[in-house]
């Protein structure tokens, strides 16, 4: 007798944004559509969300959130990173908050592409299987773990695109400018030494774990600047 494979009429995928930033939370965006509903989003614009402006993202993000069968964002501040990284890699924490969203996921999903933070993509595969059984996970799932996943698949594009514009608002909102958040970002760079130097402490909302703080901070010391006179 031959077993028949149910096949599920949804597509689901996971991004996030801002993971490697020094400035404010990573964010984590979750997306389940009809198959039937795949074109729909590629015709509207749909990609990578690295690779579109910010007002085509914004346009975007209106038009997923309605026409999605289900999402769910999830915020890691930077706060929490930084207490979590004192025991996890920053893998591992991702790995974590992915399964965490699967498992409040109310669609009947039989497997999700995720965009591969490690080196080795099924790795991290592993790691997500391994939290979803810690957390009592009972579903069968399979987990499609790809690096560039967000670029390959418009499901994993449209959770880019989710985690990409509620990080941006969240971190003009902390810093009250338009900043990427990222080491390699001059502004960022020249905020976090006006902070420091202002307020005699790094921001509460910056990845004290992040290697760029030390350099900022030497730097300022070393120069004599400000308080470090």
């Amino acid at each position: 007798m031959i077993k028949k494979t149910i096949e599920s009429k949804y597509l689901s995928g996971i991004d996030e944004a801002g993971r490697g930033c020094v400035l404010g939370p990573m964010v984590m965006g979750l997306c389940v559509i009809s198959k039937d509903k795949e074109s729909f989003f590629r015709e509207q614009g749909v990609k990578d969300s690295k690779l579109l402006s910010p007002k085509k993202r914004e346009e975007l993000f209106d038009i997923i959130k309605r026409e999605v069968d289900e999402y769910k964002l999830l915020v890691v501040p930077a706060e929490e990173l930084n207490v979590l990284m004192d025991r996890y890699s920053l893998n591992e924490i991702e790995a974590q908050k992915e399964a965490e969203m699967i498992s409040k996921l109310k669609t009947d999903i039989f497997e999700i592409i995720v965009d591969s933070p490690d080196t080795v993509a099924d790795k991290f595969k592993r790691r997500i299987d391994d939290c979803l059984r810690v957390n009592g996970y009972e579903k069968k799932i399979k987990i499609i773990s790809e690096h560039k996943a967000d670029l390959n698949h418009i499901v994993v594009g449209c959770a880019s695109i989710l985690a990409k514009v509620t990080r941006d608002r969240l971190l003009e909102e902390l810093i009250g400018k338009n900043i990427s958040g990222y080491s390699s970002d001059q502004r960022t760079i020249e905020y976090l030494k006006s902070y420091i130097l202002e307020h005699k402490q790094i921001p509460p909302f910056a990845r004290s774990k992040w290697e760029t703080i030390d350099k900022v901070m030497k730097e300022l010391y070393q120069k004599k600047i400000g308080w470090f006179k």
